[in-house]
């Protein structure tokens, strides 16, 4: 009985050792990756002969980003796409985080710029950076159609400017205005005397031009504000460049505008006219020197609102709240102020929408005195079915009208 026990555990011993030995053996058996992908993935292979090859792709580790066997994301990466980059690309990630990051580099989209294999331009890009900014940022096309293009923009080179993750600068600028224009252009003597005289240190060079193109001498904006375009400075600013002025104005500037814009000065006597108030007031919104936009704005209506409003919507989803598209929110809103909180032009939202709309509604669902809204107890307005803002649906309907919208009052 004993000799027995013995045995049976010298057999055990060796069969684990054995075991062990395997395993070992096992996992140090070196895969040829490529060669095993390659079997299904040839179309990858290919990729190996273009000009730039990410060096994941290039090193034959397809394991550093993709799962051989299973994953819970596309393509059986082993994280999702900007988590597997940020393994090795963490510098982007410290980029993103910056107060102004590039919109889809924020929403992790990092394929819709680059490719992950391989490529045949610069930073493994789908396509070359010009056109690939030109993919989204489609009002471009219209810059290199004007008469005078800034040099980078007519090279197509975004990058000379603007930073492509994430920035400290407003407009993904690599450096703050004016350093960035500086790098380029030497503030010495001859610059100054063309600006006349005056301390550029500090200037906003985007207050007076274009930094991309423009039909004017020295891309110069197309709308110019009469003293700025008869060269006379001094309506608004003091001291001049003969005492070293950086552009000081010659008093607050609200005070400043209404010496000529009195008819705009009354709307500080309405109930709401923050705008006005603000720090800054008209210089928020219009661009004291030159503009592209009509009545000297910074630029378009849509554009400029949102910079305040619904700041806490993506890029990508803002034009979904832009209420009739191609037309200004002037239309309904009274931009200086109003006597009520909304800035509308007409606080009775039925004569307000029948300014346009005056035969909506006229032989279908009732509306005004004789229909209450069971929600509200209120009378049934334009805004019981429609929300100007931020509908995913047809005329901007609050709800699905194939049934949501009407069992909001309509219930059995």
């Amino acid at each position: 009985m004993q000799k027995l026990l013995i045995n049976l555990v010298l057999f055990g011993s060796i069969a684990l050792s054995l075991l062990i030995s395997n395993r070992a053996s096992a996992q140090s058996v070196v895969v040829d990756q490529p060669a095993v992908c390659y079997t299904c993935h040839d179309d990858i292979e290919e990729q190996q002969d273009l000009k730039n090859v990410h060096g994941a792709f290039a090193s034959g580790e397809c394991s550093s980003c993709h799962n051989p066997h299973a994953s819970r994301h596309a393509a059986l990466l082993n994280e999702d796409v900007a988590q597997t980059c940020f393994e090795c690309h963490d510098e982007i990630a410290t980029e993103i985080a910056m107060s102004n990051p590039h919109q889809p580099a924020l929403n992790g989209e990092c394929l819709s710029c680059h490719d992950p294999h391989a490529s045949n331009f610069r930073g493994v890009l789908k396509e070359s950076a010009g056109k690939l900014c030109l993919s989204c940022h489609e009002n471009a096309e219209q810059w290199l159609a004007r008469a005078n293009v800034h040099a980078p923009v007519a090279s197509r080179d975004c990058a000379t400017c603007h930073a492509a993750h994430g920035s400290a600068n407003q407009d993904l600028l690599t450096e703050a205005m004016p350093q960035v224009c500086f790098d380029c252009h030497d503030n010495d003597a001859a610059f100054k005397r063309v600006h006349k005289g005056y301390d550029l240190a500090s200037a906003d060079c985007a207050a007076c031009h274009d930094p991309h193109s423009s039909s004017s001498k020295g891309l110069l904006m197309a709308n110019q504000h009469a003293p700025f375009a008869a060269g006379e400075c001094s309506s608004c600013h003091s001291g001049g460049a003969s005492a070293g002025s950086s552009f000081a104005m010659s008093g607050a500037i609200d005070k400043v505008c209404f010496e000529c814009h009195d008819d705009i000065k009354a709307n500080k006597r309405l109930r709401y006219s923050y705008h006005l108030e603000a720090e800054g007031s008209c210089t928020n919104c219009h661009n004291p020197h030159a503009s592209n936009a009509s009545t000297l704005l910074s630029s378009d209506q849509s554009n400029l609102c949102m910079k305040c409003h619904f700041t806490e919507v993506p890029s990508k989803d803002r034009p979904k709240f832009i209420t009739h598209e191609g037309q200004d929110c002037s239309i309904c809103h009274a931009p200086h102020g109003a006597d009520n909180e909304r800035y509308l032009t007409n606080d009775n939202v039925m004569e307000l929408c029948n300014g346009c709309h005056a035969d909506a509604h006229k032989n279908s669902h009732p509306m005004g005195d004789e229909a209450i809204d069971p929600r509200t107890e209120l009378p049934m307005d334009c805004l019981s079915c429609h929300t100007m803002h931020g509908s995913g649906q047809d005329f901007y309907l609050a709800f699905d009208p194939d049934m949501d919208l009407c069992i909001q009052c309509h219930k059995r």
